[in-house]
């Protein structure tokens, strides 16, 4: 019986503000890659944008991270990571991904060891990222070749 690899649903954005669409569209993921049998979503993580994106009428990081946080209070799987949002500048995705990725990997990692008494070796972890048209897969083994 082969093990479903883990997946960390990541949605980037504005989220200016967010609605329950943005919400449906991580339960609408986690059900399509749950039912192929090959993936297990453990986690979504909502990555709002910082202040220097310069978008026309954006709301403060602030404010889209605490409306974020409440729209995801009474999901046990979803949560806000502000990290993006407390940034001085304005960041690409590719890099939130790569923080995503490592922090992921530790809380997994830890995750694994409560459940397992040890960390399984070339064990994987995909990101998804919401608007991108590829998976980054990230190995255990191979974490240094992901971060700067």
């Amino acid at each position: 019986l082969k093990s479903s690899t883990e997946v960390v649903l990541l949605a980037c954005g504005s989220f200016n503000p967010i609605t329950n669409m943005h919400l449906r569209l991580f339960e609408l993921a986690k059900d399509y890659f749950n039912e192929t049998g090959k993936y297990k979503v453990i986690k979504g993580i909502i990555s709002p944008v910082g202040d220097a994106y310069k978008k026309k009428g954006l709301i403060s990081a602030n404010h889209r991270v605490t409306m974020a946080k409440l729209a995801t209070k009474s999901s046990d799987w979803v949560e806000v990571d502000d990290w993006e949002s407390c940034q001085s500048e304005w960041l690409e995705t590719l890099k939130v991904l790569r923080y995503s990725s490592v922090k992921s990997l530790k809380v997994s990692r830890t995750c694994s060891r409560m459940r397992n008494g040890v960390v399984q070796k070339n064990q994987n972890i995909r990101l998804i990222p919401n608007h991108m048209n590829r998976l980054s897969e990230v190995r255990r083994d191979n974490l240094h070749e992901h971060c700067e």
